[in-house]
């Protein structure tokens, strides 16, 4: 009979995807110790079986089966009572002299210390036995006791990724199933919110009663906060299953600056504040970034400061950091300020300043969550610093690879694939890996190639970032 089917749930996966994690232990253990035969096991008593993790010097048939009956198992009373067990003569053992493993397997002398599962109980046992009367040392047993150790360990890692592995596809699929109720739902809204706005501009031609128009004056307001609310929804579901990309393209990064800054003048000097732009400290140039997601960005900073500043300014500033190449953006405000217990939950989904304050700006709470995802995608990274009363200001800080004047970048490295790196943990986009592994995932370089079957030269920044760095170095 073969038993290879056969796992216990705490496994969750069949016995013999564990083998070669065990089987240099078991054969360690028979040469330190000098016996032919080595096991470690795991007792199922549900199934009244001893089965075989890792077997050394057994039987073909046994090797096969990978299980004996628990009436032929020693290492069932290591399992029980949590503590080595040393038999030199198994024949003239009160206890044991009567098991069938004796006459069946030629089982004389045995030592067998506990083998532990994932929340530390003893699960089976690794053992050493031999054909003929032994006396077990106390050196002999400190060395199945490390080896123990290190097969606990390896039981626990295998453990871990497997539950890392089934987590990922959980979280995968909850994000699919997200981004399909997202997408489903948009349709859905999308469609009757045209008919309502198209309705209402209909109405609003056809009466000139002043009532009438301020209903009309509302159904518009709120029409395009439910559109924004669904754009919002829609770039998240792309965030989550990675769908989102960003593309290196050349981009004046003053001239898109400029831009945002000429959108927001007249919205700025209606509310009676100053908008000011300095980018004194940095030339002209053209950088490599995504115009479309840094646009976003910005412009979703300028329009939340503006939004919630009541009195003073709004302060654009650009400068590049040397010799890094970094680009910096800082986008600050007098406004009212965000409180520290407000801060660490900013760039989460549906939060965002106090409730009053929310209501007053109009935000789906969506919109900073947004901002830090497109900001990684670039590479970058986003600070705050803000006190009540005193305005805030916001530090975006993104890698940079400058257009030469021979084209480097582009003479060297395609396009469309050097712009960033996917994370093979959570499918992000991201320039730069190692400090994302570390940050959001607690792993090295190391480990993650490891994991992944990588090559050790395998880079972890993209071609774009390797670049800039490249200029920096150059220019220094």
């Amino acid at each position: 009979m073969n038993y290879d089917h056969l796992a216990l749930s705490e496994f969750g996966i069949p016995l013999s995807d564990f083998d070669i994690r065990f089987d240099k232990i078991t054969h360690l253990a028979s040469r330190l110790l000098s016996t032919p035969v080595s096991l470690l096991t795991v007792i199922d008593d549900t199934a009244d079986l001893q089965l075989l993790k890792s077997a050394v010097g057994v039987p073909d048939e046994l090797r096969q089966n990978r299980a004996t009956p628990l009436s032929h198992s020693f290492c069932k009373y290591v399992r029980d009572s949590g503590a080595p067990l040393s038999l030199t003569d198994a024949r003239a053992d009160p206890i044991h002299m009567h098991n069938p493993a004796i006459e069946a397997f030629g089982v004389v002398s045995y030592l067998g210390v506990p083998f532990h599962g994932e929340r530390g109980e003893p699960m089976g046992a690794l053992c050493c036995m031999d054909i003929r009367p032994r006396e077990w040392t106390d050196q002999d047993v400190e060395i199945l006791m490390h080896l123990a150790s290190i097969a606990d360990d390896q039981f626990q890692l295998a453990s871990a990724v497997r539950d890392r592995a089934r987590a990922k596809l959980l979280a995968e699929r909850a994000a699919l199933a997200r981004s399909s109720f997202l997408s489903h739902a948009n349709h859905e809204v999308r469609t009757p919110l045209s008919a309502i706005s198209g309705a209402a501009r209909l109405l609003s031609a056809a009466s000139t009663d002043t009532k009438t128009r301020s209903l009309v004056e509302v159904i518009d307001r709120n029409t395009l906060r439910l559109r924004a609310l669904t754009e919002d929804l829609i770039r998240i579901a792309e965030l989550d299953t990675a769908t989102a990309s960003i593309e290196a393209e050349s981009v004046d990064l003053i001239d898109l600056i400029k831009d945002i800054f000429a959108k927001y003048e007249g919205a700025a000097q209606s509310k009676g504040l100053k908008l000011v732009l300095s980018t004194e400290a940095i030339n002209s140039l053209t950088f490599l970034f995504d115009a479309a997601v840094l646009t976003n960005v910005i412009d979703r900073l300028v329009s939340n400061a503006i939004k919630f500043t009541a009195i003073g300014e709004v302060r654009i500033t650009v400068e590049e950091t040397s010799p890094d190449a970094f680009v910096i953006i800082r986008i600050s405000d007098t406004g009212a300020g965000i409180g520290s217990n407000l801060q660490g939950k900013l760039f989460e989904e549906f939060e965002g300043h106090d409730p009053r304050t929310a209501r007053e700006g109009g935000g789906t709470g969506l919109g900073m969550n947004i901002v830090k995802r497109e900001i990684e995608l670039l590479g970058g990274t986003i600070s705050l610093s803000s006190q009540l009363g005193e305005g805030t200001q916001f530090e975006v800080c993104l890698p940079t690879a400058r257009s030469s004047g021979n084209d480097t970048y582009r003479a060297n490295e395609p396009q469309s694939n050097s712009g960033h790196l996917t994370c093979l943990e959570c499918g992000v986009k991201l320039s730069l890996l190692r400090r994302h592994l570390k940050h959001e995932h607690g792993i090295s370089p190391e480990v993650y190639r490891a994991k992944w079957g990588l090559p050790e030269d395998f880079e972890l920044s993209s071609a774009a970032y390797r670049v800039m760095r490249a200029v920096a170095k150059r220019d220094k």
